[in-house]
């Protein structure tokens, strides 16, 4: 199944929340496949991650944590290992996210990590240029989001 960017963003439009960077007219084009990279891959992220490799081209993974990264990766590659047709085997694992928000060839970003995170990592992404997905809330607490 293979799913454009206009429809997975009709379809992400009953989910929490997606922060588009600078402008709907990114580079990438309404009919192509949406690159992903995954900030934290925690339990949150186990099952948007099943969403988003359906519906995305998911290429890179990102966690502080090396038993989450690894099979987070190994997960993806096998994913599309049995679906050619839906991206490359191959996917990325970073440590630090900001190596992967430098990636160019990622259009958006999944972020699951811990609340307090949120913020920092949104914010450094749509300075990145990214499309955001974020788990909520967005901020730890309402002076952080009055003061971002």
């Amino acid at each position: 199944m293979r799913t454009t960017r206009r429809t997975f963003l009709k379809h992400a439009a009953v989910t929490p929340l997606i922060i588009p960077a600078v402008s709907w007219a990114a580079q990438t084009k309404a009919n192509d496949r949406i690159v992903v990279g995954f900030i934290g891959m925690g339990k949150q992220s186990r099952g948007l991650l099943n969403m988003f490799m359906g519906r995305t081209y998911v290429a890179a993974v990102c966690d502080v944590d090396t038993t989450r990264r690894e099979d987070a990766r190994r997960k993806v590659d096998e994913y599309y290992a049995s679906h050619p047709g839906e991206g490359a085997v191959g996917c990325k694992a970073f440590v630090d996210y900001e190596e992967l928000l430098a990636c160019d060839e990622i259009d958006a970003v999944c972020i699951a990590t811990p609340d307090h995170w949120h913020a920092i990592q949104t914010i450094a992404a749509l300075r990145a240029g990214k499309d955001v997905y974020c788990e909520k809330p967005l901020t730890h607490s309402i002076r952080e989001a009055v003061d971002v």
